[in-house]
């Protein structure tokens, strides 16, 4: 279960302009700091807000900009930087699928050749039907994940009796009991050969 964390912003602190997890021309945001008025860094750099942001999540080179320097991306910067991320993801994805086929491992079976034949035929009807079980929980996992952070998920007042942290634990529950029977169908696979 996630802890639901609540922020309180003194009353003499303008409330932040922008949250968590935004993504900004300039990366996304990562942290923010406030310099309060009539403070050494206020009469330094300025009073108010300032954003620490992280344009690749594969450095550790992050900047600080004041509130009226950060520029949101566009609702069309936004979908372009997404896609973008999916079709890496995507061929990512096709590069390690080629790398598990390249993988050549036989399987001696004590079954007839029509047997064998109906049993692939029969697999390859399922998976065109239905995408891998694992593959649907792995996705809803992602999907479970980016909503607890999104930006408006976050700015609710939001306390279901069931948390974004129970729908993610019952998926490891459930992506576990599917590991668990793969490595007994290995199992016994290996049983019959023997």
């Amino acid at each position: 279960m996630e802890p639901t964390i609540s922020i309180s912003i003194p009353k003499d602190w303008q409330y932040p302009r922008f949250g968590f997890g935004q993504r900004t021309e300039r990366g996304a945001i990562i942290g923010l700091k406030y310099y309060a008025k009539d403070t050494f860094l206020a009469d330094e750099y300025g009073a108010g807000w300032r954003y620490i942001l992280l344009a690749n999540k594969h450095t550790e080179d992050e900047s600080h900009r004041a509130e009226d320097e950060i520029r949101l991306l566009t609702p069309q910067e936004l979908k372009t930087q997404i896609e973008t991320q999916i079709s890496n993801h995507l061929h990512q994805i096709q590069s390690l699928k080629q790398e598990l086929k390249a993988i050549s491992v036989r399987v001696v079976t004590p079954i007839s050749t029509v047997e064998a034949e109906s049993a692939v035929q029969k697999c390859e009807q399922s998976s065109a039907l239905h995408p891998p079980l694992h593959t649907l929980v792995d996705a809803a996992k992602f999907i479970i994940k980016e909503i607890a952070k999104h930006p408006d998920y976050l700015a609710l007042d939001y306390q279901p009796d069931l948390t974004i942290g129970d729908a993610q634990t019952a998926l490891s529950y459930l992506q576990s009991e599917l590991e668990t029977n793969q490595q007994t169908d290995t199992t016994s696979n290996i049983s019959v050969q023997s």
